[in-house]
């Protein structure tokens, strides 16, 4: 019959436990100082915690240069063309610019332009 593992561990802890027994104070002492030193050694750092301050340091100096940047002036627009004529503004709204789908048409404008200097 097997034994489970928690079985095996108390039978363990009892061995250990009557080995301890017969030993002196100083050796005692000995063992417990390496049991702190193995144990403090073990301890994780905490890696994750690390990067974290990184992080937010970082974060937070990304922040304050773009708060602080000198702003290098208004952004440029598009320069705004005459005011439109109600007449056109009715042209538009009505949808009557087919004459736009005419390469005739162009070629006209083309030629006026020519003509007109």
């Amino acid at each position: 019959m097997k034994s489970s593992p928690d079985d095996w561990t108390e039978q363990a802890r009892a061995v250990l436990d009557a080995s301890a027994q017969g030993l002196d104070a100083a050796t005692l002492s000995r063992l417990n100082r390496a049991r702190q030193q193995a144990l403090a050694a073990a301890t994780p750092t905490r890696p994750a915690l690390r990067w974290t301050r990184r992080l937010a340091i970082a974060t937070s100096l990304l922040l304050a240069v773009t708060i602080w940047w000198p702003d290098s002036g208004p952004v440029p627009t598009a320069p705004n063309g005459p005011p439109l004529s109600p007449e056109d503004a009715e042209l538009l709204a009505d949808g009557a610019l087919e004459m736009t789908d005419d390469p005739e048409f162009y070629a006209w404008l083309d030629a006026d332009a020519d003509h007109n200097g």
